[in-house]
Order: structure tokens, then sequence, then C-alpha cells
């Protein structure tokens, strides 16, 4: 509200005061709060004519958020199975791999079994119908030191023999030495000093040698002989030179 004030004594000087800025302050907020709320109404307006709703927006928003939590749920049992059927697929495949290691040492030990049935067979009963002295086998297993071998023989008599058996083994090494062709007997390289290999048995008889071979040697045969007593016949087989697994 604006007044005027005369004063007779000041050479007719008009006054002009202002009484009221917070009204007039307060005028210009409102009329900017009406033209906010009016343009604010206008893109409503404006929107609804398109098609568009804030309650249909936050109803989708609301439908989108439930569907993405069941599709994420979904997706944790799918990936919970997929991990159930790899735990099983591996215990599948653990469990075959055990079965296979089964059924391989199962086979070992028949081979093994058939193997001594074989020998108390020859024993018994000889495929040849001879019963003297026979050498079984011959075997050459890795020592633990390098060049170090152990010599097996295995020697058997049919089981109608009553009387022990009393003879001597000894076998001899063949091979190269360089470019020279080379044989070694038992004496020059037993670990320990031994000339032969003396027993006696009735049925059958293990012998066993520790020898010790040059580092230069190739060794190709093995030449056993087994020499009975009373003067009979010597028996002589060739092997060839084969490490054995222990």
């Amino acid at each position: 509200m604006l007044l005027a004030r005369f004063r007779p004594n000041d050479t007719q000087k008009l006054v002009v005061r202002r009484y009221e800025p917070v009204r007039a302050a307060l005028n210009w907020a409102a009329a900017v709060l009406g033209v906010g709320l009016c343009l604010w109404g206008a893109f409503e307006a404006g929107r609804l004519r398109a098609g568009y709703s804030v309650l249909s927006a936050l109803s989708d928003r609301q439908a989108k958020a439930s569907e993405i939590a069941a599709l994420s749920r979904r997706l944790e049992a799918t990936q919970a199975q997929l991990t159930a059927a790899d735990v099983a697929r591996r215990i599948d495949r653990d469990s075959y791999a055990q079965v296979e290691k089964s059924l391989a040492d199962l086979q070992a030990r028949l081979g093994e079994q058939e193997k001594d049935l074989n020998f108390y067979r020859s024993v018994v009963h000889p495929a040849d119908g001879i019963s003297g002295m026979r050498i079984e086998r011959v075997k050459v297993l890795a020592g633990t030191v390098a060049q170090h071998f152990r010599v097996r023989i295995v020697l058997v008599q049919a089981a109608r023999q009553e009387a022990v058996t009393t003879a001597a083994a000894d076998f001899t090494v063949d091979g190269l030495r360089g470019d020279k062709a080379t044989s070694l007997p038992l004496a020059e390289v037993a670990a320990a000093a031994q000339h032969v290999l003396n027993f006696s048995f009735r049925y059958f008889q293990e012998l066993e040698a520790e020898i010790v071979l040059p580092a230069d040697f190739v060794p190709q045969t093995m030449q056993v002989e087994v020499r009975p007593p009373r003067g009979a016949t010597p028996i002589r087989q060739s092997y060839e030179w084969k490490i054995e697994p222990t």
C-alpha cells in the first residue's frame, strides 16, 4: 500500500513510502507456483492423451520387477541343477575309474594265480611227461642302485620225485662291451663272492643272485646252466635279457 504525505512547510514535497514488501514477495511466489502447476498439469494432460498413465507405469514396473525376480529364482534353480548334474557326472566318472582299476587289479591277480596254477601243474604233471629237473623260469629285476640287478631262477621237478636233489646253478651274461662281444660269468659279476648257486630241493626251488654289470656293458642274453649230481647231463637254456617289473 502506497501512502502520500503532504507537509506544508517542506515547500510542497511529495514523499512516497512502501509498507508491504512481504506481501509482494508472496504474490510473486504464488504466481511462480501457479505457473509451475499449470505446466505440470499440461505435461500430465499431454501424457494422458498419448496413452501414458503414472499408475499404469508403476504397475508395469512392479510386474517387471516380479518377473525379473521369478527369472532370477529360475536361473538359480537351473544353476543348482547344473551343479548337481556336474557333481553326479564327476562321481560317476570317478566310480567308473575305480571299477576299471578294480577290474584291472583283479585281472592281474587272476593272471598271477593262473601262472601259479600252471607252475604247480608242471610240478605235479610235467607237460612232456619227463619227471627230471627243469628250469621253470628266469627273471631279471632292477636293483636299487644303477647297474645292480637281481637274477631269479626257478627250478622244478615232478612231484613223484621223493628224494632230495642237490645240485648247482650257474649263468653268464652275454652282450657288448664297446663293439666287442663279451660274456661275463657269475663269478665275475656277483655282488658278493659267489661262484655258483648251490641248492637242495625236492619239488621246486627259487634261487636268487645279485649282480653288478659294468657301466659300458650292454647285456643281451643270459646262458643258464644247472648241473645235477652224479654225472647227470647238465641243463642249459638261453634267455633274452629283459628287466621284469617288480
